[in-house]
């Protein structure tokens, strides 16, 4: 019998309380909507996070296999039927175990720090109830997907965090860029999510069920738990369903649809095209989506599933290579940008490829240290971002930057803790969940030394890029006049209608910092406290969180009994070796970029390369840096199989086979019985004599058939 939880539902119901409130929160509150929505909005989230750690104290440590069971509505149980028809019985059900309360922590703990800094950065921004309905929701839907207790409330869930994040990243919808990506968020995701839908019916089709676990031990987690356990001494693995085994090409199927569903949220290679253009959102949108909500859906997926995963070798192989050619890909694209989110973004893009080789080499756990890792200093350097962004008022591109640190110092400290630890700094978390990866790959039977090299190339060039981005925002020599920065319009409402307002809107600060001549003109100034409190404290556990969770091992120990033990090799290289190694190659990164970026040209220019040969390099499409700056030509690519020769495909379908067949088909058979009509109608006189003489007509025929049929019948 599975242990139940009644705390459970309340880590989704509060923020999805939040939500309706803050969607009616202009009826109730009238003219201060706004402040009691920027204390309902991060508060239910911050609460759904202490009722989750409310949970992992006192219902896990007391629940029989790790595991509880949860209702999801109040008054019902986790038996309460969703659906049944059918044979399929679908329960509100939720699953509380290690790996779910992990993600909700993360959801609602990094989630509820950026709820708290969107206060400040939104305060100003006229649609703010709107944002904070769409950011409660978006909460309320990853939760369900991690918490959920079987694939269709995950599907459920899934679908949601896609829905909001379309709604988010065109939140200034009337700007048509913001609206273009939003659009192309949507559209690439679906078809990851057919791939989700499509694996999420074969599991039904194999295992008669799509719930993890149930009383009856024939979830289906239960089953390929079993399974591995069975075949844990031998080259086969064995999940029977009734008896009848599963056939690994079968398995393989499975996982390889899962992990389909997986490239899209998680953007991997080939639909990772969309999140680089999510920076389209606000900035808090940017952190929320890259390191605590949706993003993290494929890894957490395929982690739930690593049950089966486990047992298809060839689709975990898979997954490793399609994560580092992914982490590859985005870090070699990161060297080249000059917008601030978007070095970002595809940094979130390589990190993501890191977490999936992690899966791919068996070592689920290293995969969600790293999640739990970069959602905390990534948040920090998307917020820490947005504080650039706001200190100067509204731009992002790096090139008209410069001189920060004396300007906005808070902001550039807890910058490079940021940037120090996702660059793999001895000592910083994403040292030690990017070792514990770069580790298992080596380890990894087949070619661990090339993913460990690939591995190690990845990591040189991150910390490369992030120094060269903090050295073009604070290092070099200002590339503006402070004093006469322009605001850089981001709303759905001009300066007048918003007042001023756009997406570094500070509250009272904007009038502090504005001159009298009324153009918009104003100086470099640090954030107000509610944007900068939540950067001290997401500065602190990139700090110390990944020290904390190596050398007690309490991380390890939390996940060991939701996810699969894998058997490595021998590494040819020790873990202490790997450290040393690791972190030299951050610290060559560094030094690189500090080298480069401190010469005196390039201090005075913010430039490592002059402008002029840049334009000479653009005209070669095929030259690297052109190359790269393009993204690997990946979205020009696209554009012309989908868009111009699928678009020529759509208008012959359209005037071919639409208009011409269908409808001339439709409409030459309107043609054939409305002329038949036409003859026939002319029959309908209302005239009883002309009825009459039918009926003798059709009599004598009847009476002149039946007579010559009896005389044949005579002869």
């Amino acid at each position: 019998m599975l242990s139940t939880s009644n705390l459970a539902m309340w880590i989704i119901l509060l923020p999805f309380l939040g939500f309706l409130h803050n969607a009616f929160a202009g009826l109730i509150w009238k003219k201060n909507a706004k402040k009691v929505v920027s204390y309902v909005a991060p508060g239910v989230v911050l609460l759904a996070f202490g009722v989750a750690l409310m949970v992992v104290m006192t219902e896990l440590p007391n629940a029989h296999d790790h595991r509880l069971i949860g209702a999801l509505i109040p008054g019902t149980s986790a038996a309460t039927p969703w659906i049944n028809l059918g044979g399929l019985r679908i329960n509100f059900e939720l699953l509380v175990d290690p790996l779910s309360l992990l993600m909700a922590m993360i959801v609602t703990g990094v989630g509820g720090l950026i709820h708290v800094y969107a206060t400040g950065y939104m305060a100003e921004d006229p649609e703010q109830p709107r944002f904070f309905t769409y950011f409660n929701l978006f909460i309320t839907m990853m939760l369900i997907l991690v918490l959920g207790g079987n694939f269709l409330l995950m599907f459920v869930g899934w679908e949601g965090v896609g829905t909001c994040s379309y709604l988010l990243i065109s939140f200034w919808y009337k700007q048509s860029e913001n609206a273009k990506a939003g659009n192309k968020a949507f559209i690439v995701n679906r078809v990851g999510d057919l791939g989700f839908a499509l694996g999420m019916m074969l599991i039904w089709s194999v295992f008669g069920t799509l719930s993890y676990f149930n009383d009856k031990g024939t979830g289906v987690l239960q089953l390929a738990g079993a399974g591995h356990a069975e075949g844990a001494h031998t080259a086969l693995h064995a999940i029977s369903v009734m008896g009848t085994p599963v056939s690994v090409a079968v398995l393989t199927t499975i996982c390889v649809l899962l992990f389909v569903g997986a490239m899209g949220k998680s953007a991997q290679i080939p639909l990772w095209v969309w999140l680089p253009d999510a920076m389209a959102g606000p900035t808090p949108v940017s952190a929320l989506i890259h390191a605590a909500t949706m993003v993290t859906s494929g890894i957490v997926m395929v982690t739930r599933c690593s049950w089966l995963f486990s047992q298809a070798p060839q689709a975990m192989q898979l997954v490793g290579y399609i994560g580092l050619a992914t982490a590859f890909v985005g870090a070699t694209i990161g060297l080249v940008q000059n917008d601030i989110k978007r070095v970002l973004a595809f940094s979130t893009v390589s990190q993501l490829g890191y977490m999936f080789l992690a899966c791919g080499v068996g070592n689920y756990t290293a995969g969600m240290f790293h999640v739990t890792t970069h959602a905390i200093f990534k948040a920090l350097l998307f917020l820490g971002s947005g504080a650039v962004i706001h200190s100067m008022l509204g731009e992002q591109d790096m090139r008209k930057m410069g001189g920060l640190r004396k300007k906005i110092f808070k902001t550039w400290l807890v910058m490079w803790v940021g940037t120090y630890a996702i660059a793999g700094v001895p000592g910083l978390s994403g040292f030690f969940s990017k070792d514990e990866i770069l580790h298992s790959a080596l380890s990894s039977p087949g070619n661990g030394m090339f993913l460990y090299a690939v591995g190690l190339a990845i990591a040189f060039m991150t910390a490369f890029y992030m120094n060269r981005l903090m050295h073009k925002t604070f290092g070099v020599t200002a590339q503006f006049v402070d004093g006469e920065l322009p605001h850089q319009h981001h709303s759905n409402f001009d300066d007048h209608d918003a007042h001023g307002h756009d997406d570094h809107a500070h509250g009272e600060h904007h009038d502090d910092h504005a001159h009298e001549d009324g153009h918009g003109h104003s100086q470099v100034h640090e954030s107000p406290a509610s944007m900068m409190i939540p950067l001290y404290v997401l500065a602190f556990f990139s700090v110390a969180f990944g020290a904390w969770a190596k050398f007690t091992g309490a991380f390890e120990k939390f996940l060991e009994p939701v996810v699969p033990q894998m058997t490595h090799l021998e590494a040819p290289i020790t873990e202490s070796m790997g450290y040393i190694i690791s972190g030299c190659v951050a610290i060559a990164g560094l030094t690189l970029a500090y080298i480069l970026y401190r010469k005196p040209k390039v201090v005075e220019t913010g430039q490592l390369i002059p402008a002029e040969t840049k334009t000479r390099w653009e005209k070669s499409p095929l030259h690297p840096y052109t190359f790269l700056l393009n993204k690997w030509w990946w979205d020009v690519v696209y554009n012309g199989i989908f868009l111009k020769i699928g678009g020529i495909f759509a208008i012959l379908l359209w005037k071919v086979v639409d208009a011409g067949i269908i409808n001339g088909t439709i409409e030459g058979l309107g043609w054939i019985v409305g002329g038949f009509s036409r003859l026939f109608r002319k029959l309908q006189t209302g005239y009883v004599r002309n009825y009459a003489l039918a009926m003798l007509f059709g009599v004598l025929v009847i009476v002149l058939g039946v007579l010559g049929s009896w005389s044949i019948a005579a002869k």
